[in-house]
């Protein structure tokens, strides 16, 4: 790795340590994971669905992020009451944070769709090894020991809506911050609501005819650290088998995404980010596998979900 490379990277991986918000783990397949980013999508699929992710980010990029998810939720038989529990754990740089969150949703019907409302509790382990960063300075105090585990409890809530068309939601990932001060290895627990980040989600299915489905969707983030962040999404719906996808995400990266439905239980996707922001020269892209299956209270071949 280059000297400028290197600065570049230690800037980077330094600030992403050094944020006082408890941070959501991208993944460019999140509409089909969307414990992720909104509890109230739990048992929105009217089945028991378990999703496997992984991402790995910035290939080739010394530090870079490396995320894992495991999702499961399902709604509660002849009750309106949808329960979800999300494992995950990332690894930026030096540090890993690895978490839980349950959540737990209730759905009402509304104008001839469904109405959800959600709200999540969790709690995620987070260490970093501090006395592997290569400095300068080998006697500056603040890296020259690791962080004990730090637990941070944390809660979220939201909204989702969603017809055979079309979707709405609206959501906080997480409510709490958590501040880190690596001088003493202590954390302090905060409710900033600078540190919020609200996410809004959307998305609409033309037919266009017996073989293709266009689905265009959005999402749109904001944080007041880092400003508006959106996604622009397009998938080409090809004979409910195959879902191609491309998709813009503002000053960051575009995105190549395929699913195959080999049955209409199984789902297996992958994802490609291809970097436009500043960091780009540096890595060549992320990847994303995915594998999702839906046991299925109620899995009908001739009304497929798309949401």
């Amino acid at each position: 790795m280059s000297v400028n490379r290197l600065h570049i990277a230690a800037a980077g991986l330094l600030l992403a340590l050094s944020g006082s918000a408890q941070h959501t783990p991208l993944t460019s397949q999140y509409l089909f994971n969307g414990l992720l980013i909104n509890p109230a999508y739990a048992g929105s699929r009217d089945a028991l669905a378990v999703n496997l992710t992984y991402r790995r980010q910035w290939v080739g990029f010394e530090g870079a992020p490396t995320t894992h998810l495991l999702s499961v939720h399902s709604p509660l038989k002849s009750s309106r009451v949808g329960l979800g529990v999300q494992l995950y754990s990332d690894r930026i740089g030096v540090s890993r944070e690895t978490g839980i969150m349950t959540s737990y949703s209730y759905r009402i019907p509304f104008r001839r769709g469904k109405l959800q409302f959600g709200i999540g509790a969790g709690a995620s382990l987070l260490q970093a090894d501090w006395s592997s960063v290569a400095l300068q300075d080998r006697n500056d105090a603040t890296f020259s020991y690791n962080s004990r585990g730090e637990l941070r409890p944390n809660f979220s809530g939201g909204l989702f809506y969603y017809k055979k068309s079309y979707f709405l939601g609206a959501s906080i990932p997480f409510v709490l911050s958590h501040v880190y001060d690596p001088s003493n290895g202590n954390t302090e627990l905060t409710n900033r609501s600078e540190q919020y980040q609200p996410m809004v989600t959307g998305g609409y299915l033309f037919k266009l005819n017996k073989t293709f489905k266009l689905k265009p969707s959005t999402l749109i983030r904001y944080q007041a650290a880092s400003g508006v962040q959106a996604d622009i999404n397009a998938n080409l719906i090809i004979k409910e088998k195959v879902w191609a996808g491309v998709s813009y995400r503002s000053n960051d990266a575009i995105v190549g995404m395929l699913e195959v439905l080999p049955t209409p239980q199984w789902r297996l996707g992958y994802a490609y980010d291809l970097g436009i922001n500043g960091l780009s020269p540096y890595h060549s892209g992320s990847h994303e596998l995915m594998l999702q299956y839906e046991f299925g209270y109620r899995i009908r071949v001739r009304d497929p979900r798309y949401f």
